[in-house]
């Protein structure tokens, strides 16, 4: 489930950075991601699509990450719930959801501090809510770090959450984001560069900290934001990909995000740069990975279509994470390194635009039916790229024939 609290040293808040944000910058890292024909590189885009080389600033989800859940209350909640229901709304879901997501090569372990820690002043008094003005945001942080400080060594931790009282007056569920710094906290001589602000109501959205903690891997939200209070947010990728509905019936990362964060290597992808027609085997996404013979493993096929622009295309199907997938088949997507996180990072191609699907259970119907099936096809002139789907394999994935004119 969720390991009981370490009682670690205490450790001393020593400095709030008055200045907090969305963005973080950091420099190549050392270590290239990619091979040099299909792996887009990494812009100043926020959260860049980009995966010729990891931004360091972010943890890695390779091996194990530690994290902690902390929970915190006001002068003006009542009826506590005991932390530990709490913590079982999001563990051991979310730690399952990656481990499956990353084909085990990922463990999120996590301790939870089940207790409460009550801030000086009413839930309301910070004035919570989705577009959060930044000095009410900066002093809620700096009322809990400092707080928090003795109850844990937090600079420990590679993944901080803290939980707001869901009943509290002045909690929106609306609020919960990551927050990043411009200037990383110091705590006990450690830096922390972001954290989890959980102000969800109960029973939370479902994949919700999956969500947030892919932002903190340098994940894009993948969301249409629509201007005033209207729209519809997921015209983007639909139920593909939790980044863009926590709510989507296939949450499963794209495979293109799996190679961006190290679980999926260049042996799982086939490169399509240069003109002519080439043929694929895809193996079904959500597959265990074949360990014995990984050159014959392709999870995703890439065509090169520009500079900062790549097409696609892998196999989905109703197994793991995506149990609960409307259909079934081989998605096509465009990706772009060049654009930012919630501004169309990642556009689901429709297959089948004059139809769609799971009206009522899905995010977006007219992406439910995205994925084309045996004997169907895509062609884009304007990329001059062409693809067909064939048979189905005897591991449940299709062949595939591309042609790049």
């Amino acid at each position: 489930m969720f390991r009981s609290a370490l009682r670690r040293p205490a450790a001393v808040l020593t400095v709030l950075a008055a200045l907090m944000g969305s963005t973080l910058t950091a420099g190549p890292g050392p270590t290239a991601l990619a091979d040099d024909l299909c792996g887009l590189e990494r812009s100043a885009a926020h959260h860049s699509e980009g995966l010729d080389t990891w931004n360091t600033a972010y943890p890695q989800p390779v091996g194990t990450l530690d994290a902690v859940m902390l929970f915190l209350s006001f002068p003006d909640s009542a009826d506590l719930l005991d932390p530990e229901v709490i913590a079982a709304d999001y563990f051991p879901a979310t730690t399952d959801f990656f481990a499956a997501a990353s084909y085990g090569r990922f463990e999120l372990a996590v301790d939870v501090v089940p207790r409460w820690t009550e801030l000086p002043v009413p839930s309301t008094h910070y004035a919570i809510q989705r577009d959060w003005d930044a000095g009410a945001r900066t002093a809620y942080l700096r009322d809990a770090f400092t707080a928090l400080a003795p109850l844990a060594d937090l600079g420990a931790y590679d993944v901080i959450y803290l939980v707001a009282d869901p009943d509290a007056p002045g909690v929106d569920s609306d609020a919960t984001k990551v927050v990043n710094f411009h200037e990383p906290l110091k705590v006990a001589g450690s830096e922390i560069n972001r954290v989890v602000t959980l102000f969800e109501q109960r029973p939370p959205d479902r994949n919700v900290l999956a969500h947030e903690t892919g932002h903190v891997f340098d994940l894009p939200d993948l969301y249409n934001r629509p201007s005033g209070d209207t729209g519809d947010w997921d015209t983007h990728v639909g139920d593909w990909d939790l980044m863009g509905s926590q709510f989507g019936l296939a949450p499963e990362p794209f495979g293109w995000h799996k190679w961006k964060l190290g679980w999926l290597g260049a042996e799982h992808v086939d490169c399509v740069r240069v003109p002519g027609t080439t043929r694929h085997t895809l193996q079904p996404l959500t597959a265990p990975l074949d360990t014995a013979h990984p050159a014959a493993d392709t999870r995703i096929a890439v065509v090169r279509t520009g500079r900062t622009e790549v097409l696609v295309a892998e196999a989905r199907t109703r197994d793991g994470n995506d149990h609960r997938a409307c259909t079934e088949g081989v998605l096509l997507y465009t990706v772009r390194s060049d654009i930012a996180s919630a501004e169309g990072p990642v556009q689901v191609i429709d297959g089948h635009p004059d139809t769609e699907a799971c009206a009522g259970r899905s995010v977006h119907p007219r992406l439910a039916d995205a994925p084309l099936d045996t004997g169907e096809s895509y062609h884009d002139a304007e990329r001059g790229v062409r693809v067909e789907v064939g048979d189905r394999t005897p591991s449940g994935g299709w062949n595939l024939k591309i042609v790049k004119e």
